[in-house]
């Protein structure tokens, strides 16, 4: 599915395919693609031609002279492919821009999650989707901030690094890796993370994202690990297959009703810190909220005894 990296390089074979390029003619057909949109206005990018293109996160913008834009989300099986205008168009195609070198560039989308919103580039820069994102973690990550973030929330961490305004472009695939190479449990409340430890995340997003935009970037457009592509990762769909790093099988649950794959011993499951006369210790936290359950259930009872030839009761 496409996630940050995935977007990157689609921004950049855009950028190579369009850049100076005019465009003779842009059709969508009636999809949810373009939803609350009409076809002609899609239609009015003809003529015009390419000036930028800008990645926040998982959203593309691609600006055109004269103040035209087009917002685009890939979705879940989204993606931008390249073919000559007298070929035919593949399946699943939702919108086309003809250009005036012979090329047509298509919006492809299978099951039409993605998003084409057309308007001005200005108000399209404006739009909630956009101001909503947090920062975007290619170019660095604001360790100070993101630990603040984590420290207001009491989601685990798989559930906190999906939200968008986290860190824009993170999905499935990312957070399981950077999971996995910072050794994190994806299970663990997020305000429990240290500062130190909120550092070592940082890095292992960036190396992640690195790696996963050196092993997909090429030329021709992604084939998605649900398509059959190869699958560059780690952990990222590889349950039962030894971790590359301990052997151990790799384990998927569902958090948020997604998947999250993970390595039960590189990343052992977070207990909560209980203190002692000697010091911190280890306790199991599931171990601590059942005892308190049971001390709720079981009322204290009242025990009948004889001491010195006098009845007494106690507490058991």
């Amino acid at each position: 599915m496409p996630e940050l990296p995935e977007v990157e390089i689609a921004s950049r074979q855009l950028r190579g395919w369009l850049q100076g390029r005019r465009i003779v003619s842009a059709r969508a057909g009636r999809s949810r693609a373009i939803r609350g949109q009409t076809q002609a206005r899609f239609a009015g990018l003809a003529g015009h031609r390419l000036t930028a293109i800008e990645r926040f996160g998982k959203w593309m913008l691609l600006s055109f002279d004269g103040g035209e834009g087009l917002l685009s989300h890939l979705g879940m099986t989204g993606k931008w492919i390249r073919r000559r205008a007298d070929e035919p168009r593949p399946a699943h195609v939702r919108a086309s821009l003809a250009l005036d070198d012979g090329h047509a560039v298509d919006y492809r989308d299978m099951r039409l999650f993605g998003r084409l919103i057309r308007g001005k580039t200005e108000q399209l820069r404006a739009l909630p989707a956009l101001r909503a994102l947090g920062p975007d973690p290619l170019g660095g990550i604001d360790v100070e901030r993101l630990h603040g973030t984590l420290a207001r929330t009491r989601r685990s961490m798989k559930e906190a690094l999906m939200d968008q305004r986290t860190l824009a472009g993170l999905g499935n695939i990312q957070v399981s890796e950077s999971l996995y190479r910072a050794r994190i449990d994806p299970q663990r409340p997020a305000l429990s993370m240290s500062r130190a430890e909120t550092e070592r995340l940082a890095g292992a997003i960036g190396k992640s994202l690195r790696a996963t935009l050196a092993g997909e970037d090429s030329p021709e457009p992604i084939t998605y690990v649900e398509e059959g592509g190869e699958n560059v990762f780690l952990v990222y769909d590889r349950a039962g297959e030894p971790c590359g790093n301990c052997g151990t099988a790799i384990r998927r649950i569902v958090q948020g009703g997604r998947s999250t794959y993970y390595c039960p011993h590189c990343q052992p499951r977070w207990r909560a810190r209980a203190t002692s006369r000697t010091g911190p210790v280890r306790a199991p936290a599931r171990a601590s909220v059942a005892l308190q359950k049971a001390a709720r259930r079981s009322p204290a009872r009242r025990l009948r005894v004889i001491q010195g030839g006098r009845t007494s009761q106690r507490t058991r």
